[in-house]
């Protein structure tokens, strides 16, 4: 109760006391002057008074003694609901009276509040674990542009722990331009884990009538790199069959005429000859063409080993002997990978390194390291660069002529199916390219 100035304030007990002493001497008062007005000694008035006295101070006791442990139950009671304790009870004296219907208010109130908390709690221990194990990087940023929430996801992108991230600045970590950006967007985006693209969701909640961010960043390369496979693979098999369907006859056709020209030609069906034969070969070369691109929808499952990547390298070595090739480490790494495919993609990958450098002196570099998880192999060469990024893994695109545009969509191909990934950029202290293959440990 809130004290005011200059005025006294009593405890209920005070008051409780008061009351009972104020009401026990009107009685009193009236009992002595009586026996005094009917002659009665001074010995048994005194005897009396005292008797009354002790009477009323025992009642009063009594009465501040039950007061006193009825307030001190309540109290421990709602001072037990205040600290988030729900376990005490109230113990009821069966009288039914006004204390004891109290008491039991507090305890049905405390048995509600304790089945709220244990209902929020397992709410809580649930959404941390979806937060935990979802593939989604989710942020809270509060009212200062600092990070309140992190989850693993988060964590992940940016290399640290959530405690980490925890009061980091918003801007230091450059996400205002993802928050203050459209929202639901797709973008490709460079965080220290990598750069790929993800779809960037935000919206605002209240806390303390304070208005916080929650970002939700997703990594959607995968997803994408898989629709658009998925979507090349039903254009291949829908072109190679219509394309065979028509070359198969056209080149049968071609050879039979050749067949039926007579061996001695004149001019005219000497052209007539190198024309249906440039139709053969041409036939031929397109179905060949077509039928390469059928490996990328019927690559087989990698069948995985337990193989030493330097031995791998070494492996593939023998045929670039006119190239030299240098070897930045030595440390015997070993992956589960299936070997094949792996000296596949190797051999891609040093054949186009090779060609794009026309000095035969200028080496290729071949380095890997592993990594928490997993393990990273870097092919560096110092030829021109990329000419055009957005179009490396895209079907029958290629800037080499007679180039059919699937040796770097194999070995995105290869790398996915074995649960990694393989990408290839501009160097940046040099010129020339860098292609990076990422294989979980």
């Amino acid at each position: 109760m809130a004290e005011f100035p200059g005025r006294r304030t009593h405890s209920l007990q005070q008051k409780q006391t008061r009351l009972l002493l104020m009401a026990a001497l009107p009685p009193t008062l009236i009992l002595l002057i009586t026996l005094w007005f009917v002659g009665a000694s001074g010995y048994l008035i005194a005897l009396t008074a005292l008797t009354l006295m002790l009477f009323t101070g025992y009642c009063a006791l009594t009465a501040r003694h039950q007061l006193d442990y009825h307030l001190t139950t309540i109290l421990n009671l709602v001072e037990s609901l205040n600290q988030q304790e729900f376990s005490l009870r109230g113990k009821l004296s069966g009288q039914n009276d006004t204390m004891d219907t109290l008491l039991a208010q507090i305890n049905q109130l405390s048995e509600t509040m304790q089945h709220q908390s244990l209902a929020l709690n397992q709410h809580q221990y649930l959404i941390n674990t979806i937060l935990r194990n979802v593939d989604v990087a989710v942020l809270a940023v509060n009212a200062s542009q600092q990070i309140a929430f992190a989850n693993d996801g988060a964590a992940a992108l940016y290399q640290m722990t959530p405690d980490q991230l925890q009061h980091q600045s918003a801007a230091a970590l450059n996400l205002l331009p993802l928050i203050n950006g459209q929202n639901r967007q797709v973008t490709e985006w460079h965080f220290p884990a990598g750069q790929h693209r993800y779809q960037i969701i935000y919206d605002h909640y209240f806390e303390l009538g304070q208005q916080h961010t929650l970002l939700f960043i997703t990594d959607v390369s995968d997803m994408l790199r898989g629709e658009t496979h998925k979507a090349w693979k039903n254009l291949l098999r829908v072109l190679s069959h219509e394309i065979n369907n028509t070359l198969t006859p056209v080149a049968s056709l071609s050879q039979t005429l050749r067949q039926l020209l007579p061996e001695t030609k004149d001019d005219a069906l000497r052209e007539v000859d190198h024309g249906l034969a440039m139709i053969e070969e041409r036939a031929g070369n397109l179905k060949q063409f077509i039928n390469s691109y059928r490996q990328l929808t019927q690559l087989p499952e990698p069948k995985l080993t337990q193989t030493r990547i330097d031995s791998l390298i070494r492996s593939v070595l023998p045929l670039f002997t006119d190239r030299p090739i240098t070897l930045l480490t030595e440390t015997p790494i070993e992956i589960q990978v299936d070997p094949a495919q792996l000296q596949q993609l190797l051999i891609n990958t040093l054949k186009n390194a090779d060609e794009a450098m026309a000095d035969k002196q200028q080496p290729i570099e071949i380095n890997w390291q592993q990594q928490p998880g997993s393990t990273t192999l870097i092919i560096t060469d110092r030829g021109t660069g990329i000419t055009n990024p957005d179009n490396l893994f895209v079907p029958f695109y290629s800037t080499k002529s007679g180039g059919s545009g699937i040796g770097l969509m194999l070995c995105r191909q290869i790398a996915q199916n074995h649960g990694g990934d393989y990408t290839l950029r501009d160097r940046r202290d040099s010129p020339g390219c860098m292609a990076t293959l990422t294989l979980p440990q």
